[in-house]
């Protein structure tokens, strides 16, 4: 399937994940037991998948064992259907993350607003949340935080947050002359 494909070939194209799997650097930090991960299984699919697509020995590689996989997680992918692709990339991605996850027991964190001090302090406390609760590979590569801002219209009381993301939408250009044009080509 096209969104398949796509997902994987943006995944396994990330050299620096692709050789933690390849090292077999996972296989430390498999995490079987956490209840939001999926037992290791996503983690061992993926492995098999990156093992077969680099070996050199096929010209094409069918990911039957990691769709089946995700298809048992998340039923909604378990067809021949087209589906979005950024939603299995995040649910690949999460899903990767979590039976690779680091942190066993996660101690329950809160948001702390930024109270006037510097957004580098208020960023690194907000990072050090996460990290109590979220530590592999793909926190690694994958994680950043947002600085949120929102100011009050009656008191201007301003509420700044940096909080965790995994992906960033960004809006297309509406702009004609960004557009692709056959004329430039000319």
């Amino acid at each position: 399937t096209c969104y398949m494909n796509a997902a994987v070939s943006l995944v396994s194209n990330t050299t620096p994940l692709t050789l933690y799997f390849q090292k077999g650097l996972y296989r430390k930090e498999l995490n079987r037991d956490n209840v939001l991960g999926m037992k290791g299984n996503m983690a061992l699919a993926y492995a098999e998948l990156v093992r077969d697509l680099w070996s050199g020995r096929s010209k094409f590689v069918a990911p039957l064992k990691l769709k089946a996989t995700i298809g048992k997680y998340a039923t909604r992918f378990d067809d021949l259907n087209p589906h979005d692709c950024q939603e299995l990339l995040a649910f690949l991605l999460d899903g990767l993350h979590e039976d690779l996850n680091r942190v066993t027991l996660k101690p329950y964190t809160e948001l702390s607003d930024s109270d006037g001090r510097p957004d580098a302090l208020v960023a690194a406390e907000a990072w050090d949340n996460h990290l109590r609760r979220n530590q592999s590979i793909v926190v690694d590569l994958f994680h950043g935080l947002l600085k949120s801002r929102v100011q009050c219209q009656h008191c201007s009381w301003e509420s700044i947050r940096f909080d965790p993301f995994t992906f960033l939408s960004l809006p297309l250009p509406l702009d004609d002359s960004l557009l692709f044009s056959p004329v430039l080509l000319r």
